[in-house]
């Protein structure tokens, strides 16, 4: 087997959205705000519904409550993702990932950087990207229709590379270890 594989990235709308309404919902705030847009929605229908007398701007507050957090969220993460990936110079030229035993390498025009395969605490894959974390808050995302055919050996290499640190695999990396 080859040791070294090569491949180039062009992000696209739909991975960045993916990742950033992903990263979103699966933090706290997201999860609360969730909570806190369906907890409007039940208090303006129990105003609706089971009070004698309506308080009309306690339903207006509880309406507003529940788009703000169901609608309004979404709606500025798909925004943010598409600004993000029209004005940021590092979406505007494809990225450049070998794949080596030792190390992922990262390159970008003029710019190189290597990062070893013990930095990475996790992988998460989405039906559109697979987010490589190397904090809490950096990821190297890959739109998964940009890996095509070479999807299964890219996603193997990484997690077979990455296996003897113990990363966080989402469900569906695991079929990617090596048996």
């Amino acid at each position: 087997m080859v040791q070294e594989k090569t491949f180039q990235i062009n992000m696209t709308k739909e991975a960045l959205t993916n990742f950033m309404v992903t990263s979103y919902y699966r933090r706290f705030s997201g999860i609360f705000s969730i909570l806190l847009g369906l907890a409007g929605i039940g208090m303006a229908v129990r105003e609706i519904f089971f009070r004698e007398h309506m308080d009309v701007p306690g339903l207006a507050a509880y309406v507003i409550i529940a788009l703000l957090c169901l609608v309004f969220n979404p709606v500025t993460l798909v925004s943010r993702a598409k600004k993000q990936l029209e004005t940021s110079p590092s979406y505007q030229q494809p990225v450049e990932y070998t794949l080596l035993p030792e190390m992922m390498v990262v390159s970008q025009g003029e710019e190189h950087l290597e990062i070893g395969w013990e930095l990475i605490y996790k992988i998460r894959m989405t039906g559109k990207m697979v987010a490589i974390y190397t904090s809490k808050v950096n990821a190297f995302v890959w739109p998964l229709s940009e890996l095509g055919d070479e999807k299964s050996a890219i996603l193997s290499r990484v997690v077979q590379y990455t296996q003897e640190y113990r990363p966080f695999l989402s469900g569906n990396l695991k079929k990617y270890r090596k048996q």
